[in-house]
């Protein structure tokens, strides 16, 4: 029983610290009031400090486009996000970028989403100087508007 609710609690404690699932992925990216559902998710989250990554691929049946909150910008990416999708992550078979990774086609009929992470981002919004940073912590969403999926990744390191 003491297993249990020991358990219980780290899940609990986890759920508040990092987020639990869709609700929490929707709020972060200012979609709350959209039904969706997570259809694949990937969490290279560990160790102590919590870096890695995570992705999250999102179906939605129906995305109010009019409502999107000004935060929300239309595709292309700029040329800081462009920088930071092709970094190349490498394990011991292969070197891959944020799309090859995660399977992400390629958008052209969407938005984005970008949220800076960084204790001392003066504008949490803006990706200006995104890759003068010695670490990145941030959220990239990318809505495509054709199909309502929304590829979400979250990294930090």
């Amino acid at each position: 029983m003491k297993k249990n609710l020991y358990g219980i609690f780290i899940l609990a404690l986890l759920c508040l610290t990092i987020g639990c699932g869709k609700q929490d992925i929707l709020k972060k990216i200012e979609l709350n009031d959209n039904k969706c559902e997570i259809k694949s998710e990937l969490d290279t989250h560990g160790g102590f400090l919590g870096d890695g990554d995570y992705f999250a691929k999102i179906k939605c049946s129906k995305i109010n486009y009019n409502k999107l909150s000004k935060n929300w910008k239309k595709l292309p990416l700029s040329d800081s996000l462009n920088q930071v999708t092709q970094i190349k992550k490498c394990n011991d078979k292969d070197c891959k970028n944020i799309y090859e990774r995660f399977s992400i086609p390629s958008i052209e009929n969407g938005y984005y989403y970008f949220l800076n992470k960084q204790a001392k981002s003066k504008n949490k919004y803006d990706d200006t100087n995104l890759n003068d940073k010695t670490s990145l912590n941030f959220i990239l969403a990318i809505m495509d508007m054709d199909t309502n999926i929304i590829y979400y990744y979250e990294l930090d390191t």
